[in-house]
C-alpha cells in the first residue's frame, strides 16, 4: 500500500497579514519553518521514494526542512514543477481580501469569487488550475502508483490537485477547503482507486 503525503507549504508574512500570495514568490517567515521542522518530525520515519515541490521559495523551503528530519539519510532529492503552483491572482497577489473587494466590486459577489472560470486580470481561473494539477496527476498514476511520495505545495493547488486523484467532480474544488499551513493530507492508493484518507491534520502543530 502506497501513501501519497499532500503537504502545504509552512506559514509566510503574507498568510499572517493575510494577503493573497498567488504566485507572488513569498518565503516561510520563522512561524513557518518552525511549523515545517513539526510536521518533518511528524514524518520522519517515512521513506518517501520521490519528493515534489512546487517551483516557489515557500514550498521548496518547506520539503528541505522536512527532509532534514528524515531518519534515514540521504533523502531523495526535490524534484519541481510549476504544475504544482498556487493559482495565479495576477493583479489581486499582495492584497488583502477587503483591498480587493474595494478594487473590484465583483468580488463581493460569491458567484464571481466561485466561478471556476473566472480569472483577474494578468491572472489565471482555477478551472486551469485544474487542469494543470490533471496533469500532474496522471503522471502519478503512471510513475508511482506502489510509492510513498512527499508532495509539498499551495492550499489551491492541493485542493485541485486533490480533486483530480480522486476523479471527482471539478465542483467538488470547493468542498475540499481548510487546508493549513503545514498541514499532512494523505492519499491512499490500494489497488486501483485512490481514497483520501486524511485532510488537514494539524495535530502535529499544537
Amino acid at each position: 500500500m502506497a501513501r501519497w503525503y499532500l503537504i502545504r507549504h509552512g506559514e509566510t508574512q503574507w498568510n499572517a497579514d493575510e494577503r493573497v500570495q498567488g504566485q507572488a514568490d513569498v518565503p516561510l517567515h520563522d512561524g513557518g519553518r518552525r511549523e515545517a521542522t513539526l510536521t518533518g518530525n511528524r514524518l520522519s520515519d517515512v521513506r518517501f521514494a520521490t519528493v515534489y515541490a512546487s517551483d516557489l521559495k515557500r514550498t521548496q523551503e518547506t520539503a528541505h526542512i522536512i527532509l532534514a528530519a528524515q531518519s534515514a539519510q540521504p533523502a531523495p532529492e526535490i524534484v519541481t514543477t510549476n504544475l504544482l503552483r498556487e493559482v495565479g491572482y495576477g493583479i489581486f497577489e499582495g492584497l488583502t481580501w477587503t483591498e480587493i473587494r474595494e478594487q473590484d466590486a465583483r468580488m463581493k459577489e460569491r458567484r464571481f469569487v466561485r466561478d471556476l472560470d473566472f480569472a483577474p486580470d494578468q491572472g489565471e481561473s482555477f478551472r486551469q488550475v485544474l487542469a494543470r494539477t490533471g496533469d500532474f496527476a496522471r503522471t502519478l498514476g503512471e510513475r508511482h502508483r506502489d510509492d510513498n511520495l512527499l508532495i509539498v505545495a499551495h492550499g489551491g493547488s492541493l485542493r485541485a490537485l486533490a480533486t483530480k486523484i480522486l476523479d471527482l467532480h471539478e465542483d467538488s474544488f470547493w468542498k475540499l477547503r481548510g487546508l493549513n499551513p503545514a498541514s499532512i493530507s494523505i492519499v491512499t492508493q490500494d489497488g486501483e482507486t485512490p481514497a483520501l484518507t486524511s485532510w488537514n491534520d494539524v495535530g502535529h502543530l499544537t
